[in-house]
């Protein structure tokens, strides 16, 4: 069995392997800049490092693949900012007033009430 590589086959694995590195390297680098948004919106940054890495080597591509390209970049990040979005929406808040009734509770609990004032007391 005889197995045989042009210059050709091994010049465009080479670029090819070029390309993803590149890709990795501008990903990591938008991933240390995005730091920061890691603990409040983690998947926009997600999709903003997915979207922007490739963005970033449109104009090495031909004039008709870019239109691909830009469709997916707004995709990505489209769904990224909708999924933070809906999960803010879907977390549990306390309300102000929850928060200031138990004081207010238990305030009313240690204060005697004033000589001449009728306290009404829920029964259970």
């Amino acid at each position: 069995m005889q197995i045989s590589l042009s210059d050709s086959m091994i010049s465009e694995f080479l670029s090819g392997l070029f390309a993803v590195f590149s890709l990795v390297a501008v990903g990591g680098i938008l991933s240390l800049v995005l730091q920061r948004m890691a603990r409040s919106f983690p998947f926009t940054r997600l999709s903003l490092i997915l979207g922007l890495a490739p963005l970033s080597f449109f104009k090495f591509l031909e004039p008709g693949g870019s239109s691909t390209l830009f469709l997916y970049s707004m995709i990505v990040i489209l769904l990224g900012i909708t999924i933070d979005g809906i999960s803010h929406l879907l977390d549990p808040r306390e309300s102000p007033r929850a928060k200031a009734a138990p004081k207010k509770a238990e305030a009313g609990k240690e204060a005697e009430p004033a000589p001449g004032m009728i306290v009404w007391e829920k029964t259970e």
